[in-house]
């Protein structure tokens, strides 16, 4: 290896370094202060602005408003779906097989569920199962109505119910109502009501009706454990009217007496566990006929007709009421029958619901109101009043 030859002169450093990179001119750092920190951020944010607006072509983001209202909705939607479902499998926690007995009622007694022995494709409800009418026309809102109602928010009451009526149709239509709803041609019935169970307008005593249309002894239950009989609702009396629904409409297999009975007691039962003190009337399941009998109750040819079936439940709701104490049984049967004779009958006379009392043979009229009104008033006034005693 050759020495490296370096100049003779110990002052030529530019020699000397040759093999190192050339100098470079210096840099220059400014130090600036907080405020000037704070301007060039702001600077820098305002050219990202910028930016973005070139980018989207608009000076706020078109994405931001849309996407919250869609967030918003969407997570509105689930919260709903949750509520539904916790309010829907709370009421209903126990599914139809869980429910098969409940104290001395049980559906193993059952023997036929259907009014005719020979079919067995009746779509009766289980008599003890609680069932709710959700989304049925405007159930849930005369359910809701019943509630505010039944708990007296609008005013604290200065006396005491007499009588509280528990039913369907039958007793809604009495305060002029259908699914919580008043009806135009039926505010009649409402007068009559008040003139009998509203002491503010003359009535003898204060009543208070809880009813919806359609209603069966599952839906009257289901109602009693939801919000219906709050501990602030007293009641010197609990008047009972339901059953005829439970039978299922005209034209389609009905459901048999015992199905019917089952339902009804089970009723009475959850009445006497929430209101032990209370006395309970049951009243008869009221008359009703088809269109197409014109009012007729009875075949001439002895075939059975739901009259029947309503005669033999109603015989059997007396016999029960008879071996409890503070239960009592109503018949007002005899309020909407009548006889009319008939040339081709043996008998020269046959039963018949008059539409005078019953416009479609089976909701009341005004004047069907006004007389099973009277004779509930005269049965009150011998509970209320101590003329009747339970031994």
């Amino acid at each position: 290896m050759k020495p490296l030859n370096l100049s003779d002169d110990p002052n030529n450093d530019e020699e000397t370094l040759s093999f190192l990179a050339p100098p470079q001119p210096p840099i220059h750092i400014t130090v600036t202060n907080k405020k000037d920190n704070n301007n060039i951020r702001s600077e820098r944010n305002k050219n990202r602005a910028r930016r973005h607006r070139r980018h989207h072509g608009s000076k706020t983001a078109p994405f931001c408003v849309p996407w919250m209202i869609e967030s918003i909705i969407f997570m509105t939607s689930i919260v709903l779906v949750v509520l539904i479902k916790i309010n829907f499998f709370t009421a209903s926690s126990h599914p139809l097989q869980d429910v098969t007995e409940w104290e001395d009622l049980s559906l193993e007694d059952i023997t036929h569920w259907c009014l005719d022995v020979n079919t067995t494709d009746c779509a009766c409800s289980n008599p003890l199962l609680p069932l709710p009418r959700h989304g049925y026309n405007t159930w849930s809102y005369a359910f809701r109505q019943n509630v505010k109602e039944a708990k007296n928010d609008k005013k604290q009451q200065i006396r005491d119910l007499d009588v509280v009526f528990l039913g369907d149709s039958i007793l809604e239509g009495f305060k002029g109502q259908k699914f919580g709803k008043n009806v135009i041609h039926k505010q009649d019935n409402t007068k009559v009501f008040q003139s009998l169970f509203n002491m503010d307008y003359g009535g003898k005593f204060d009543g208070l009706i809880l009813a919806i249309a359609g209603d069966k002894s599952p839906n009257l239950l289901w109602r009693i454990q939801n919000g219906e009989f709050p501990k602030a609702l007293k009641s010197k009396v609990y008047w009972i009217l339901i059953g005829t629904n439970d039978f299922l409409k005209d034209g389609i297999e009905h459901c048999s007496e015992e199905v019917i009975l089952m339902g009804i007691k089970r009723v009475v039962e959850e009445i006497q566990l929430l209101k032990p003190e209370s006395t309970i009337v049951i009243n008869g399941i009221l008359p009703r006929a088809t269109k197409e009998s014109g009012g007729r109750l009875y075949n001439t040819n002895g075939d059975k007709t739901i009259m029947n079936a309503i005669d033999n439940v109603n015989e059997e709701l007396k016999d029960y009421c008879n071996q409890s104490d503070n239960l009592l049984y109503f018949d007002a049967k005899d309020v909407f029958i009548d006889t009319d004779s008939d040339d081709d009958d043996d008998n020269g006379q046959h039963q018949i619901i008059p539409q005078t009392l019953m416009q479609d043979y089976l909701h009341p009229t005004t004047l069907g109101y006004q007389e099973l009104g009277k004779k509930i008033v005269h049965e009150l006034r011998m509970i209320i009043d101590g003329q009747l005693s339970f031994s």
